[in-house]
């Protein structure tokens, strides 16, 4: 079809031959002629462009953590007659930015001749994403003739919370299992440290003779090792509504994500079972299992999750106590901003539960957004004073964690083995 541009120089001729003619001026009329002469080769030289493309797109990784970059490749292959001038826009995602290089381009294509458009991608937020379609347009040398259209090319990418390093995380369930892990059980069993030695019985292999000792006492001694279990560890969410403080960019649910996804990952690599409740509009629930499956079960429930409903604690409480482990550990990911919580956890706690509270905190989140004033500092003391109180009564249950979102979780969480003893 014709372009603006073509219509535009249309309108402009015939305007100048009325006027020229209107005002008996032949210069008005002299000033058509060259938009006509140029309508006239544009039309007698130049067809209106037609094209075949065979477009595909390929990235690097259709998964990453969030900041990761993404390497996309657009394959434009022209199966038709030669393309004089040609624009493309490959669709991308909304709230994904390109870091490298440049997802449109302009090009001439000859009959059966490839292109390739690449160009890097970075995704700031965690989510599911698509690549929609590709935007082109397809014009003649003169921009007299042009076509364009939208081709729906779709391509899925997931991205996940960000893990943290766990060097120097410490967090693991109290009582064990009988399953293989590598938490120190003070009994004997199946382990690699020294915990004892007892006479030899008939069986028992020869490596684990310990021959100092044999030589002294005059009789065989067989050294036993210390078991190393692994336990249960079920983690809480709170992802209602009443629990977002901050902005998009910043919020407390998305620490709490963000420290889910963390702990879930360092316990699952020291062989414990793991399990995950997300408390929002709905109860999302991941029944705890071992290794790299049961991390990517916990990390889709995480990928999806959004702040809302004001579903009540009590219901998650509910929720562990008939389908999830006796006795398991307890991990509780909340701001505290619900008083509510705190019959919840003793209940929890009454019943063997072993609980640690993390909570990211919210007068930290806000203070980072807000800029500082007398009314906001007299505010975030009032409010600090009311989760002291809070803490402090959690305190008679629990291990209670405050944490401020801008330093390390593994720096946060290593008081909690010192908490341990109180408990």
């Amino acid at each position: 079809m014709r372009s603006r541009k073509g219509f535009w120089i249309v309108a402009s001729a015939i305007a100048c031959i009325v006027m020229g003619v209107w005002l008996r001026s032949g210069s008005l009329i002299a000033i058509s002629l060259p938009l006509i002469i140029y309508l006239v080769v544009s039309i007698t030289m130049f067809k209106d462009p037609s094209y075949s493309l065979d477009i595909s797109r390929s990235i690097d990784e259709n998964r990453v953590t969030t900041g990761d970059n993404i390497h996309v490749k657009l394959r434009i292959k022209n199966t038709g007659p030669a393309i004089q001038c040609l624009e493309i826009e490959d669709l991308i995602p909304p709230y994904v930015n390109v870091s490298e290089g440049s997802n449109k381009a302009i090009l001439t294509l000859k009959e059966a001749e490839e292109y390739d458009l690449e160009y890097q991608i970075i995704c700031p937020y965690r989510g599911r994403f698509e690549f929609k379609g590709v935007w082109i347009r397809a014009k003649d040398f003169m921009d007299f003739y042009t076509q364009q259209t939208e081709i729906k090319l779709i391509t899925p990418i997931s991205v996940t919370s960000e893990i943290e390093s766990s060097k120097g995380l410490k967090i693991a369930p109290r009582k064990t299992r009988n399953w293989i892990g590598m938490i120190k059980a003070r009994r004997v069993g199946v382990g690699t440290e020294f915990f004892g030695i007892r006479e030899y019985v008939a069986g028992d292999e020869l490596r684990k003779i310990n021959w100092k000792a044999s030589a002294r006492r005059d009789q065989l001694m067989t050294n036993e090792f210390e078991s190393e279990c692994s336990g249960d560890v079920t983690i809480m969410l709170d992802a209602r509504t009443e629990t977002n403080v901050g902005n998009t960019d910043e919020n407390t649910v998305e620490h709490g994500v963000r420290a889910a996804s963390t702990i879930a990952s360092h316990i699952l690599m020291d062989k414990n079972r793991v399990g995950l409740i997300v408390l929002r509009d709905i109860i999302d629930e991941v029944y705890p299992a071992f290794g790299k499956r049961q991390y990517y079960r916990i990390s889709e429930k995480l990928m999806d999750v959004q702040p809302g409903g004001s579903m009540p604690f009590d219901d998650a409480r509910w929720m562990v106590t008939r389908h999830f482990p006796l006795e398991s550990q307890i991990i509780v990911i909340t701001p505290l901003v619900d008083y509510k919580i705190v019959q919840s956890i003793a209940d929890l706690c009454a019943r063997g539960f072993d609980v640690v509270v993390i909570s990211p905190s919210p007068i930290r989140v806000e203070g980072h957004i807000i800029e500082d004033s007398d009314e906001l500092e007299m505010a975030k003391n009032l409010k600090r004073l009311e989760r002291d109180n809070l803490i402090s009564e959690l305190y008679r249950y629990a291990r209670v964690v405050d944490w401020d979102p801008s330093e390390p979780l593994a720096k946060a969480l290593k008081g909690v083995e010192r908490l341990r003893a109180r408990f």
